[in-house]
């Protein structure tokens, strides 16, 4: 709950209403979520996996552009 004198739709620009499309794909082994950005790049948005080690590679960190085809 928010106590303000602030206008609410101030607070809330800018914040996006409907999270963005993400697909499920297999990377080097690693299940991933990722939300396509078109010339065959996506970036991770989080990873789906059992193994701890796969949390630990930078390069598989939420955020990160990579590859697709």
């Amino acid at each position: 709950m928010l106590y303000t004198v602030v206008a609410s739709e101030d607070i809330w620009e800018g914040v996006e209403k409907e999270p963005a499309p993400t697909v499920e794909m297999s990377l080097a082994g690693v299940i991933m979520q990722l939300e396509p950005l078109g010339d065959f790049q996506a970036k991770i948005v989080r990873i789906v996996s059992t193994n701890p080690q796969d949390y630990l590679l930078a390069s598989y960190q939420p955020g990160t552009i990579v590859r697709w085809t």
